[in-house]
């Protein structure tokens, strides 16, 4: 449908006006106009939605940077910061610092060091404020350092992103979460316990989820397509469970590192949990009515399955009982996020 692009007052209501036979036109405001660029012959993107008709312009959004002072923050509170400002789409982030503070924490590996290995006293590498950021933006796909100076270092996306990377990246979240599974499942099979390595190693592994989970998470809110627009919501919502799914790793990580028993009875119960997962997989690229009717029964004999034999005299059992439970459960609310995409 055509659109006439002429200068009005900013409301939110239009007329629809008849030019020609089977022609209905109505006018765009001026100053969204403005901000996007705008002008008579450009192409925009329109989604139908129900009964609502979105309007997307250019992929021309301008440059949208941010100032975080990470003074005094703790390392998870740095974290979240910028962690935040990258999700949101920001092209450049400038972060600053007291330059008489030269001693910080390493963000790489704070979670493990603190609480994996506290048993080992193994204490916290201390890094210098430029060696700490560099370490904490290389987490972040697409970001580089490119300026620095006496308290301040500015990180900017280099490169594009587009729907495709979306597609990719998420496609190797389900990969790197099924490797998650394997090594578990391996670990348990062989009875690899007390060893503090075991929390590194899962850990690292997590990380690399959590790297592609921001950067669909970035993507999903950059895109304006009309590709991405109907399930944006929801795509949000499946990428955080997503991640809490893989952060149970690094708990029952912690369980095997530090048991003192043989685990392998729950072999078991770990192998369904992960068939369970692999089944919502492949629905989520494939959705078929009838093999979602097996899932809910799958999801019904593992609740039944826990509830029968969640008693161990090994306590490290009960516990990775319980958090393959919550792999579980996150993976039948992931479920229900897809049959919502269906409609």
């Amino acid at each position: 449908m055509p659109i006439i692009f002429q200068e009005i007052k900013n409301n939110m209501k239009r007329k629809i006006i008849k030019q020609g036979h089977n022609t209905l036109t109505m006018t765009l405001p001026a100053e969204w106009s403005k901000k996007l660029n705008l002008k008579a012959g450009d192409e925009v993107d329109l989604v139908e939605d129900s009964g609502s008709l979105i309007i997307n312009g250019k992929q021309n959004n301008g440059f949208k940077s941010t100032t975080i002072d990470i003074t005094g923050l703790s390392v998870p509170m740095l974290w979240r910061f910028f962690q935040s400002a990258y999700r949101e789409g920001y092209d450049e982030i400038k972060l600053k610092y007291d330059p008489n503070i030269n001693d910080y924490d390493g963000v790489y590996n704070f979670y493990v060091n603190r609480f994996g290995y506290s048993q080992e006293k193994e204490g916290q590498t201390k890094k210098s404020v430029l060696d700490m950021i560099s370490e904490l933006v290389n987490r972040f796909i697409g970001m580089e350092v490119i300026d620095c100076g006496e308290g301040y270092c500015v990180i900017r996306e280099m490169g594009d992103i587009s729907s495709k990377e979306f597609d990719n990246s998420l496609r190797r979240i389900f990969l790197l979460i099924l490797d998650l599974f394997d090594k578990m499942i391996d670990l348990i099979g062989k009875n690899k316990i007390g060893d503090m390595g075991i929390c590194k190693t899962l850990y690292t592994m997590d990380i690399n989820v959590d790297r592609f989970i921001d950067y669909c998470c970035r993507i999903n809110n950059k895109i304006r397509d009309s590709s991405f627009q109907k399930n944006k919501p929801v795509m949000f919502s499946t990428l955080y469970i997503m991640e809490l799914l893989g952060d149970e790793f690094k708990y029952m990580g912690t369980h095997l590192a530090r048991s003192k028993k043989k685990v392998d009875e729950i072999l078991d119960f770990a192998e369904k949990v992960k068939d369970h997962f692999e089944m919502y997989y492949h629905l989520f690229y494939k959705f078929d009515r009838e093999k979602v009717i097996k899932f809910g029964e799958n999801d019904f004999n593992i609740y039944n399955d826990h509830s029968k034999r969640n008693v161990s005299k090994n306590k490290d059992v009960q516990s990775l009982r319980s958090h393959l439970m919550q792999v579980s459960k996150f993976t039948f609310v992931l479920m229900e996020l897809r049959i919502e995409m269906e409609f």
